[in-house]
Protein backbone atom coordinates (compact mmCIF):
# COMPACT_ATOMS: atom_id res chain seq x y z
CA UNK A 1 0.00 0.00 0.00
CA UNK A 2 1.00 3.65 -0.54
CA UNK A 3 1.88 5.87 2.09
CA UNK A 4 -1.49 7.55 1.98
CA UNK A 5 -3.56 4.37 2.76
CA UNK A 6 -1.04 3.25 5.93
CA UNK A 7 -2.27 6.66 7.63
CA UNK A 8 -5.76 5.76 7.22
CA UNK A 9 -7.02 3.67 10.43
CA UNK A 10 -9.06 0.56 9.46
CA UNK A 11 -11.19 -0.87 11.87
CA UNK A 12 -11.85 -3.49 9.44
CA UNK A 13 -9.12 -5.77 8.39
CA UNK A 14 -6.80 -5.55 4.85
CA UNK A 15 -7.56 -8.43 2.52
CA UNK A 16 -3.93 -9.87 2.59
CA UNK A 17 -3.78 -9.99 6.44
CA UNK A 18 -6.93 -12.61 6.54
CA UNK A 19 -6.54 -16.25 6.53
CA UNK A 20 -7.94 -18.90 4.01
CA UNK A 21 -10.76 -20.49 6.64
CA UNK A 22 -12.41 -16.98 6.40
CA UNK A 23 -16.16 -17.21 5.21
CA UNK A 24 -19.02 -14.99 3.65
CA UNK A 25 -17.36 -12.13 3.77
CA UNK A 26 -17.96 -8.57 2.99
CA UNK A 27 -15.91 -7.06 0.06
CA UNK A 28 -15.16 -2.63 0.80
CA UNK A 29 -13.33 -2.57 -2.03
CA UNK A 30 -11.56 1.29 -2.46
CA UNK A 31 -9.72 2.28 -5.39
CA UNK A 32 -7.92 6.19 -6.09
CA UNK A 33 -5.73 6.30 -9.01
CA UNK A 34 -3.82 9.53 -8.12
CA UNK A 35 -3.63 11.44 -4.83
CA UNK A 36 -5.50 14.71 -6.35
CA UNK A 37 -8.96 12.58 -6.68
CA UNK A 38 -9.11 12.92 -2.76
CA UNK A 39 -9.47 16.71 -2.98
CA UNK A 40 -12.53 15.46 -5.19
CA UNK A 41 -14.23 13.72 -2.64
CA UNK A 42 -13.46 10.64 -3.54
CA UNK A 43 -10.11 9.91 -0.97
CA UNK A 44 -9.90 6.80 0.38
CA UNK A 45 -11.03 8.31 3.91
CA UNK A 46 -13.79 9.69 2.59
CA UNK A 47 -14.71 5.99 1.07
CA UNK A 48 -13.86 4.16 3.53
CA UNK A 49 -15.81 6.08 6.10
CA UNK A 50 -18.89 6.00 4.29
CA UNK A 51 -18.71 1.83 4.00
CA UNK A 52 -17.57 1.36 7.61
CA UNK A 53 -20.46 3.17 8.32
CA UNK A 54 -23.15 1.30 6.18
CA UNK A 55 -21.47 -2.39 7.35
CA UNK A 56 -22.15 -1.09 11.05
CA UNK A 57 -25.53 -0.07 10.55
CA UNK A 58 -26.94 -3.02 8.84
CA UNK A 59 -24.25 -5.56 10.85
CA UNK A 60 -22.62 -6.57 8.00
CA UNK A 61 -20.88 -10.28 8.10
CA UNK A 62 -17.07 -10.32 8.15
CA UNK A 63 -16.05 -6.95 6.68
CA UNK A 64 -12.65 -6.86 4.97
CA UNK A 65 -10.74 -3.50 3.32
CA UNK A 66 -9.40 -4.28 -0.43
CA UNK A 67 -7.62 -1.36 -1.14
CA UNK A 68 -6.19 -0.12 -4.40
CA UNK A 69 -4.07 3.30 -4.09
CA UNK A 70 -2.75 4.24 -6.86
CA UNK A 71 -3.74 2.38 -9.94
CA UNK A 72 -6.53 3.35 -12.74
CA UNK A 73 -9.33 2.35 -13.61
CA UNK A 74 -9.22 1.53 -16.91
CA UNK A 75 -7.99 -1.93 -16.77
CA UNK A 76 -8.04 -4.90 -14.50
CA UNK A 77 -4.31 -5.10 -13.50
CA UNK A 78 -4.57 -4.46 -10.03
CA UNK A 79 -3.76 -6.02 -6.60
CA UNK A 80 -6.30 -5.48 -4.56
CA UNK A 81 -9.05 -6.41 -7.45
CA UNK A 82 -7.30 -9.41 -8.60
CA UNK A 83 -7.52 -11.21 -4.73
CA UNK A 84 -10.70 -9.65 -4.88
CA UNK A 85 -12.44 -11.96 -7.89
CA UNK A 86 -10.05 -14.77 -6.90
CA UNK A 87 -11.61 -15.09 -3.34
CA UNK A 88 -15.27 -14.36 -5.48
CA UNK A 89 -14.49 -17.44 -7.74
CA UNK A 90 -13.84 -19.34 -4.44
CA UNK A 91 -17.13 -18.55 -2.99
CA UNK A 92 -15.50 -16.95 -0.07
CA UNK A 93 -17.07 -12.99 -0.66
CA UNK A 94 -20.80 -12.99 -0.78
CA UNK A 95 -21.04 -9.06 -0.88
CA UNK A 96 -19.34 -6.37 -2.78
CA UNK A 97 -19.40 -3.05 -1.31
CA UNK A 98 -17.97 0.11 -2.99
CA UNK A 99 -18.32 4.36 -2.82
CA UNK A 100 -19.14 4.58 -6.30
CA UNK A 101 -20.02 2.25 -9.27
CA UNK A 102 -16.74 3.76 -11.13
CA UNK A 103 -14.20 1.97 -8.34
CA UNK A 104 -15.12 -1.18 -10.19
CA UNK A 105 -13.85 0.43 -13.34
CA UNK A 106 -13.98 3.31 -16.02
CA UNK A 107 -15.19 1.51 -18.93
CA UNK A 108 -18.26 0.34 -19.77
CA UNK A 109 -16.69 -3.24 -21.20
CA UNK A 110 -15.18 -3.98 -17.43
CA UNK A 111 -17.59 -2.80 -15.15
CA UNK A 112 -20.47 -5.00 -17.06
CA UNK A 113 -17.99 -7.91 -17.09
CA UNK A 114 -17.39 -7.47 -13.08
CA UNK A 115 -21.34 -7.29 -12.68
CA UNK A 116 -22.88 -9.57 -15.09
CA UNK A 117 -20.19 -12.01 -14.92
CA UNK A 118 -18.32 -12.33 -11.85
CA UNK A 119 -20.66 -11.55 -9.28
CA UNK A 120 -23.13 -13.66 -11.11
CA UNK A 121 -21.23 -16.74 -11.23
CA UNK A 122 -20.03 -15.96 -7.71
CA UNK A 123 -23.05 -15.35 -6.49
CA UNK A 124 -22.34 -12.48 -5.26
CA UNK A 125 -24.21 -9.44 -4.50
CA UNK A 126 -22.87 -5.93 -5.16
CA UNK A 127 -23.65 -2.32 -3.85
CA UNK A 128 -22.85 0.73 -4.94
CA UNK A 129 -23.44 3.38 -1.66
CA UNK A 130 -23.47 6.82 -3.11
CA UNK A 131 -25.31 5.31 -6.68
CA UNK A 132 -27.55 3.17 -4.91
CA UNK A 133 -27.43 0.52 -6.77
CA UNK A 134 -27.97 -2.67 -5.04
CA UNK A 135 -28.49 -6.30 -6.94
CA UNK A 136 -30.44 -7.30 -4.35
CA UNK A 137 -33.61 -4.22 -5.90
CA UNK A 138 -33.81 -6.43 -8.95
CA UNK A 139 -36.24 -4.37 -10.44
CA UNK A 140 -34.25 -1.18 -11.26
CA UNK A 141 -30.83 -3.02 -11.13
CA UNK A 142 -30.33 -3.83 -15.24
CA UNK A 143 -31.02 -0.15 -16.01
CA UNK A 144 -29.06 1.52 -13.22
CA UNK A 145 -25.82 -0.47 -14.99
CA UNK A 146 -26.06 0.59 -18.49
CA UNK A 147 -26.86 4.24 -18.07
CA UNK A 148 -24.08 4.76 -15.09
CA UNK A 149 -21.74 2.47 -17.07
CA UNK A 150 -22.27 4.70 -19.78
CA UNK A 151 -21.64 8.01 -17.51
CA UNK A 152 -18.69 6.51 -16.29
CA UNK A 153 -17.06 6.06 -19.43
CA UNK A 154 -17.75 9.97 -20.56
CA UNK A 155 -15.90 10.91 -17.01
CA UNK A 156 -12.72 8.65 -18.30
CA UNK A 157 -13.09 11.13 -21.39
CA UNK A 158 -12.70 14.22 -19.56
CA UNK A 159 -9.99 12.82 -17.10
CA UNK A 160 -7.91 12.26 -20.42
CA UNK A 161 -8.31 16.04 -21.26
CA UNK A 162 -7.56 16.98 -17.70
CA UNK A 163 -4.32 14.84 -17.80
CA UNK A 164 -3.43 15.73 -21.45
CA UNK A 165 -3.33 19.34 -19.93
CA UNK A 166 -1.54 17.86 -17.22
CA UNK A 167 1.22 16.52 -18.99
CA UNK A 168 1.50 20.12 -21.03
CA UNK A 169 2.41 21.63 -17.95
CA UNK A 170 4.44 19.19 -16.47
CA UNK A 171 6.50 20.10 -19.96
CA UNK A 172 6.62 23.67 -19.10
CA UNK A 173 8.19 23.22 -15.69
CA UNK A 174 10.80 20.88 -17.36
CA UNK A 175 9.38 17.78 -16.00
CA UNK A 176 9.21 14.10 -18.29
CA UNK A 177 5.45 13.27 -18.38
CA UNK A 178 5.54 10.36 -16.69
CA UNK A 179 4.04 6.98 -17.26
CA UNK A 180 4.38 4.85 -20.30
CA UNK A 181 8.50 4.06 -21.45
CA UNK A 182 11.19 6.25 -20.34
CA UNK A 183 13.77 7.26 -23.31
CA UNK A 184 16.46 4.46 -23.85
CA UNK A 185 19.08 5.42 -21.35
CA UNK A 186 16.87 6.66 -18.70
CA UNK A 187 14.58 5.28 -16.48
CA UNK A 188 11.52 7.00 -14.74
CA UNK A 189 11.71 7.84 -10.91
CA UNK A 190 9.00 8.36 -9.09
CA UNK A 191 10.97 9.66 -5.85
CA UNK A 192 12.28 12.43 -7.95
CA UNK A 193 9.42 13.01 -10.39
CA UNK A 194 11.81 12.64 -13.35
CA UNK A 195 13.97 10.82 -15.63
CA UNK A 196 17.51 10.15 -14.24
CA UNK A 197 19.89 8.02 -15.97
CA UNK A 198 20.19 4.65 -16.59
CA UNK A 199 23.76 3.53 -15.24
CA UNK A 200 23.72 0.35 -17.79
CA UNK A 201 22.09 1.88 -20.69
CA UNK A 202 23.33 5.35 -20.91
CA UNK A 203 26.82 4.73 -22.01
CA UNK A 204 25.46 2.83 -24.55
CA UNK A 205 23.65 6.38 -26.09
CA UNK A 206 26.55 8.04 -25.48
CA UNK A 207 28.78 4.97 -27.58
CA UNK A 208 26.20 5.79 -30.24
CA UNK A 209 26.69 9.14 -30.49
CA UNK A 210 30.83 8.31 -30.47
CA UNK A 211 30.12 5.54 -33.58
CA UNK A 212 28.09 7.52 -35.67
CA UNK A 213 30.12 10.64 -34.99
CA UNK A 214 33.16 9.55 -36.99
CA UNK A 215 31.18 9.55 -40.24
CA UNK A 216 32.86 5.81 -40.27
CA UNK A 217 29.73 3.31 -39.48
CA UNK A 218 25.86 3.20 -40.60
CA UNK A 219 22.89 3.13 -37.92
CA UNK A 220 22.68 -0.71 -38.75
CA UNK A 221 26.07 -1.14 -38.30
CA UNK A 222 25.86 0.65 -34.83
CA UNK A 223 22.70 -1.65 -33.84
CA UNK A 224 24.54 -4.85 -34.82
CA UNK A 225 27.86 -3.59 -32.79
CA UNK A 226 25.95 -2.79 -29.76
CA UNK A 227 22.95 -5.68 -30.08
CA UNK A 228 20.37 -3.47 -30.18
CA UNK A 229 17.25 -4.46 -32.26
CA UNK A 230 17.44 -2.56 -34.96
CA UNK A 231 18.80 1.03 -36.98
CA UNK A 232 15.45 2.22 -36.58
CA UNK A 233 16.39 2.33 -32.64
CA UNK A 234 19.81 4.04 -33.56
CA UNK A 235 17.97 6.53 -35.80
CA UNK A 236 15.46 7.31 -33.01
CA UNK A 237 18.18 7.86 -30.34
CA UNK A 238 20.58 10.12 -32.99
CA UNK A 239 17.37 12.38 -33.26
CA UNK A 240 15.93 12.43 -30.12
CA UNK A 241 16.80 15.90 -28.19
CA UNK A 242 15.83 14.52 -24.80
CA UNK A 243 19.47 13.69 -24.38
CA UNK A 244 20.26 17.45 -24.69
CA UNK A 245 18.42 17.91 -21.71
CA UNK A 246 14.94 18.66 -23.67
CA UNK A 247 11.40 17.59 -23.05
CA UNK A 248 9.29 17.34 -26.51
CA UNK A 249 5.88 17.80 -25.83
CA UNK A 250 3.25 17.51 -29.47
CA UNK A 251 6.32 18.84 -31.04
CA UNK A 252 7.59 21.75 -29.39
CA UNK A 253 10.70 21.93 -26.98
CA UNK A 254 10.93 22.86 -23.22
CA UNK A 255 14.24 22.94 -21.15
CA UNK A 256 13.86 20.01 -19.10
CA UNK A 257 14.79 19.20 -15.17
CA UNK A 258 16.66 16.29 -15.86
CA UNK A 259 20.69 15.17 -16.42
CA UNK A 260 21.77 15.53 -20.33
CA UNK A 261 23.64 12.46 -21.67
CA UNK A 262 25.45 14.35 -24.32
CA UNK A 263 26.55 18.06 -24.89
CA UNK A 264 25.08 20.36 -27.60
CA UNK A 265 28.55 20.12 -29.95
CA UNK A 266 28.18 16.09 -30.25
CA UNK A 267 24.61 16.37 -31.03
CA UNK A 268 24.64 19.09 -33.88
CA UNK A 269 27.72 16.95 -34.88
CA UNK A 270 25.22 13.73 -35.19
CA UNK A 271 22.37 15.96 -37.15
CA UNK A 272 24.70 17.26 -39.84
CA UNK A 273 26.06 13.78 -40.88
CA UNK A 274 21.86 12.69 -40.44
CA UNK A 275 21.71 15.43 -42.84
CA UNK A 276 24.27 14.97 -45.12
CA UNK A 277 23.37 10.88 -45.61
CA UNK A 278 19.79 12.02 -46.33
CA UNK A 279 20.92 13.82 -49.41
CA UNK A 280 22.72 11.29 -50.32
CA UNK A 281 25.73 13.55 -51.04
CA UNK A 282 29.16 12.07 -50.99
CA UNK A 283 32.35 13.75 -49.76
CA UNK A 284 33.73 14.26 -53.80
CA UNK A 285 31.83 13.00 -56.70
CA UNK A 286 33.84 10.00 -57.48
CA UNK A 287 30.86 7.14 -57.97
CA UNK A 288 32.35 4.61 -54.90
CA UNK A 289 33.11 7.23 -52.70
CA UNK A 290 33.00 5.60 -49.43
CA UNK A 291 32.10 2.67 -50.35
CA UNK A 292 35.31 0.87 -50.96
CA UNK A 293 36.88 -1.22 -48.24
CA UNK A 294 39.92 -3.27 -48.30
CA UNK A 295 39.60 -6.93 -48.04
CA UNK A 296 43.14 -7.86 -46.60
CA UNK A 297 43.30 -5.46 -43.45
CA UNK A 298 39.26 -4.29 -43.16
CA UNK A 299 40.50 -0.36 -43.70
CA UNK A 300 38.55 1.90 -46.18
CA UNK A 301 40.12 2.34 -49.98
CA UNK A 302 40.24 5.99 -51.09
CA UNK A 303 40.75 7.11 -54.80
CA UNK A 304 43.96 8.98 -55.89
CA UNK A 305 45.27 10.47 -58.77
CA UNK A 306 48.29 8.58 -60.19
CA UNK A 307 50.96 9.79 -62.25
CA UNK A 308 51.55 13.02 -64.18
CA UNK A 309 50.15 14.32 -67.20
CA UNK A 310 48.49 12.67 -69.84
CA UNK A 311 49.44 9.62 -68.12
CA UNK A 312 47.70 10.54 -64.87
CA UNK A 313 45.08 7.85 -64.34
CA UNK A 314 42.88 7.63 -60.92
CA UNK A 315 43.80 4.48 -58.86
CA UNK A 316 41.72 3.14 -55.83
CA UNK A 317 44.21 2.05 -52.87
CA UNK A 318 44.03 1.06 -49.38
CA UNK A 319 44.35 3.61 -46.80
CA UNK A 320 47.03 1.90 -44.47
CA UNK A 321 49.18 1.67 -47.64
CA UNK A 322 48.33 5.33 -48.18
CA UNK A 323 47.32 7.31 -45.25
CA UNK A 324 47.41 10.73 -46.23
CA UNK A 325 46.71 12.91 -43.55
CA UNK A 326 43.89 10.19 -41.87
CA UNK A 327 46.31 8.28 -39.70
CA UNK A 328 43.71 6.95 -37.69
CA UNK A 329 42.13 5.63 -40.78
CA UNK A 330 45.03 2.86 -40.79
CA UNK A 331 44.37 -0.74 -40.05
CA UNK A 332 47.21 -2.65 -40.99
CA UNK A 333 50.73 -0.17 -41.90
CA UNK A 334 52.00 -3.59 -43.70
CA UNK A 335 48.57 -4.35 -45.89
CA UNK A 336 49.79 -6.10 -48.98
CA UNK A 337 46.50 -5.01 -51.07
CA UNK A 338 47.50 -3.95 -54.42
CA UNK A 339 46.56 -0.68 -56.28
CA UNK A 340 43.42 -0.86 -58.96
CA UNK A 341 42.45 1.19 -61.58
CA UNK A 342 39.44 3.06 -60.49
CA UNK A 343 37.33 3.21 -63.63
CA UNK A 344 37.64 -0.93 -64.21
CA UNK A 345 36.42 -1.32 -60.61
CA UNK A 346 33.39 1.53 -61.28
CA UNK A 347 32.57 -0.13 -64.55
CA UNK A 348 32.66 -3.94 -62.55
CA UNK A 349 30.44 -2.69 -59.97
CA UNK A 350 28.10 -1.48 -62.88
CA UNK A 351 28.38 -4.87 -64.26
CA UNK A 352 27.59 -6.60 -61.08
CA UNK A 353 24.10 -4.56 -60.72
CA UNK A 354 23.14 -5.25 -64.37
CA UNK A 355 23.24 -9.57 -63.20
CA UNK A 356 21.49 -8.73 -60.07
CA UNK A 357 18.60 -6.72 -62.26
CA UNK A 358 18.38 -9.65 -64.71
CA UNK A 359 19.21 -12.35 -61.92
CA UNK A 360 16.18 -11.30 -59.25
CA UNK A 361 13.57 -9.35 -61.61
CA UNK A 362 11.28 -12.40 -61.77
CA UNK A 363 11.37 -13.28 -58.38
CA UNK A 364 10.56 -9.83 -57.05
CA UNK A 365 7.75 -10.01 -59.53
CA UNK A 366 6.34 -12.59 -58.21
CA UNK A 367 6.36 -11.68 -54.12
CA UNK A 368 4.79 -8.49 -55.03
CA UNK A 369 2.14 -10.02 -56.98
CA UNK A 370 1.29 -12.73 -54.67
CA UNK A 371 1.40 -10.45 -51.82
CA UNK A 372 -1.07 -8.59 -53.38
CA UNK A 373 -3.07 -11.74 -53.36
CA UNK A 374 -2.33 -12.16 -49.66
CA UNK A 375 -3.47 -8.75 -48.74
CA UNK A 376 -7.24 -8.80 -50.92
CA UNK A 377 -7.51 -11.98 -49.09
CA UNK A 378 -7.33 -10.52 -45.29
CA UNK A 379 -9.17 -7.67 -46.45
CA UNK A 380 -12.33 -9.79 -47.24
CA UNK A 381 -11.79 -11.53 -43.92
CA UNK A 382 -12.03 -8.50 -42.25
CA UNK A 383 -15.34 -7.44 -44.10
CA UNK A 384 -16.65 -10.87 -43.12
CA UNK A 385 -16.09 -10.19 -39.71
CA UNK A 386 -17.42 -6.79 -39.83
CA UNK A 387 -20.81 -8.16 -40.88
CA UNK A 388 -20.86 -10.57 -38.06
CA UNK A 389 -19.68 -7.96 -35.74
CA UNK A 390 -22.65 -5.64 -36.32
CA UNK A 391 -24.67 -8.42 -36.74
CA UNK A 392 -24.22 -9.72 -33.21
CA UNK A 393 -24.19 -5.77 -31.52
CA UNK A 394 -27.66 -5.20 -33.14
CA UNK A 395 -29.13 -8.95 -31.77
CA UNK A 396 -27.34 -8.00 -28.29
CA UNK A 397 -29.26 -4.09 -28.39
CA UNK A 398 -32.49 -5.82 -29.04
CA UNK A 399 -31.90 -9.05 -26.88
CA UNK A 400 -29.60 -7.76 -24.10
CA UNK A 401 -28.01 -11.73 -24.06
CA UNK A 402 -24.61 -11.18 -22.80
CA UNK A 403 -23.14 -13.87 -24.60
CA UNK A 404 -23.81 -11.88 -27.89
CA UNK A 405 -21.48 -9.18 -26.41
CA UNK A 406 -18.93 -11.62 -25.73
CA UNK A 407 -18.63 -12.78 -29.22
CA UNK A 408 -18.60 -9.54 -30.95
CA UNK A 409 -15.57 -9.29 -28.21
CA UNK A 410 -13.70 -12.32 -29.82
CA UNK A 411 -14.74 -11.46 -33.45
CA UNK A 412 -13.05 -7.81 -32.68
CA UNK A 413 -9.79 -9.06 -31.29
CA UNK A 414 -9.29 -11.11 -33.76
CA UNK A 415 -10.16 -8.12 -36.53
CA UNK A 416 -7.25 -6.22 -34.92
CA UNK A 417 -4.99 -9.33 -35.04
CA UNK A 418 -5.54 -9.61 -39.07
CA UNK A 419 -5.18 -6.25 -39.29
CA UNK A 420 -1.97 -6.30 -37.61
CA UNK A 421 -1.23 -9.03 -40.22
CA UNK A 422 -2.24 -6.93 -43.17
CA UNK A 423 0.03 -3.88 -41.85
CA UNK A 424 3.02 -6.36 -41.80
CA UNK A 425 2.21 -7.35 -45.21
CA UNK A 426 1.56 -4.36 -46.63
CA UNK A 427 5.05 -3.15 -45.37
CA UNK A 428 6.61 -6.43 -47.05
CA UNK A 429 5.10 -5.29 -50.45
CA UNK A 430 6.07 -1.90 -50.15
CA UNK A 431 9.87 -3.10 -49.95
CA UNK A 432 9.23 -5.27 -52.40
CA UNK A 433 8.23 -2.17 -54.71
CA UNK A 434 10.53 -0.37 -53.96
CA UNK A 435 13.34 -3.03 -55.33
CA UNK A 436 11.74 -3.77 -57.94
CA UNK A 437 11.37 0.25 -59.08
CA UNK A 438 15.34 -0.06 -58.33
CA UNK A 439 15.79 -2.61 -60.56
CA UNK A 440 13.81 -1.26 -63.67
CA UNK A 441 15.56 1.70 -63.17
CA UNK A 442 18.81 -0.29 -63.74
CA UNK A 443 17.82 -2.29 -66.55
CA UNK A 444 17.74 1.35 -68.70
CA UNK A 445 21.16 1.84 -66.88
CA UNK A 446 22.91 1.83 -69.74
CA UNK A 447 20.62 4.15 -71.88
CA UNK A 448 20.59 7.13 -69.41
CA UNK A 449 23.92 6.87 -67.02
CA UNK A 450 26.02 9.20 -69.44
CA UNK A 451 23.82 11.92 -69.58
CA UNK A 452 23.56 11.66 -65.72
CA UNK A 453 25.32 14.12 -63.05
CA UNK A 454 28.06 13.01 -60.85
CA UNK A 455 25.51 13.55 -57.91
CA UNK A 456 23.02 11.60 -59.73
CA UNK A 457 25.53 8.59 -60.07
CA UNK A 458 25.88 8.60 -56.73
CA UNK A 459 22.95 8.37 -55.37
CA UNK A 460 22.15 6.05 -57.73
CA UNK A 461 24.98 3.55 -56.28
CA UNK A 462 24.41 4.26 -52.85
CA UNK A 463 20.60 3.54 -53.05
CA UNK A 464 21.74 -0.48 -54.11
CA UNK A 465 25.26 -0.94 -52.82
CA UNK A 466 26.56 -1.20 -49.16
CA UNK A 467 29.87 -1.86 -49.95
CA UNK A 468 32.64 -2.86 -52.46
CA UNK A 469 34.99 -5.13 -50.89
CA UNK A 470 38.72 -5.36 -52.87
CA UNK A 471 41.35 -8.05 -52.00
CA UNK A 472 44.27 -8.86 -53.58
CA UNK A 473 42.64 -8.48 -57.53
CA UNK A 474 39.19 -9.67 -56.50
CA UNK A 475 36.03 -7.83 -55.70
CA UNK A 476 32.91 -8.28 -54.15
CA UNK A 477 30.14 -6.21 -54.20
CA UNK A 478 27.24 -6.42 -51.28
CA UNK A 479 23.75 -4.79 -52.00
CA UNK A 480 22.02 -3.44 -49.43
CA UNK A 481 20.15 -5.68 -47.14
CA UNK A 482 16.38 -6.22 -48.08
CA UNK A 483 13.73 -7.54 -46.49
CA UNK A 484 14.36 -11.25 -48.04
CA UNK A 485 17.93 -11.74 -48.13
CA UNK A 486 21.60 -10.13 -48.57
CA UNK A 487 22.73 -10.89 -51.90
CA UNK A 488 26.42 -11.02 -52.17
CA UNK A 489 27.81 -11.06 -55.91
CA UNK A 490 31.58 -11.48 -56.79
CA UNK A 491 33.75 -10.55 -59.71
CA UNK A 492 36.66 -12.43 -60.09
Amino acid sequence: MKETSKQIKFSYPIYDEIGDELDNITALYLRVSTDSQAKDGYGLDVQYAALEKYCTAYEMSNPVVFIDDGYTGMNENRPAYQKMLELMKKGKIKMVITYTLDRIGRTQMLILRFLKEKCVSAGCEYLALKNSIDSRSKQTYGILISILSIFAEFDHDAIVSKLTLGRRQRALDGFWKGGGIAPFGYIYSKAENNLIPDAEKAPIVRKIFELYNTNEYSPRQIAERLGLSSDVVVFGILKNRTYLGEITFRGEQYQGKHAPLIDEETFKEAQEILQKRKAKRGDSHYLLSSLVYCGNCGAKMRYMKWGRGKKQTLKILCYSRYPSTKHYLVKDSNCPNIVYDAEEVEQAVIGTIMEFAVKYRDELKYRVMNGEDIIAGLQKRIDALDIEYNRLIHAYKKLGDEKLLDQAGTLNEDRKRIERDMAEEQEKQTIARKIEEQERMLRTLPDTWRNMTDVEKQNIIRELVERVVLTSGRMKVVLNKTQYEQIVLNQN
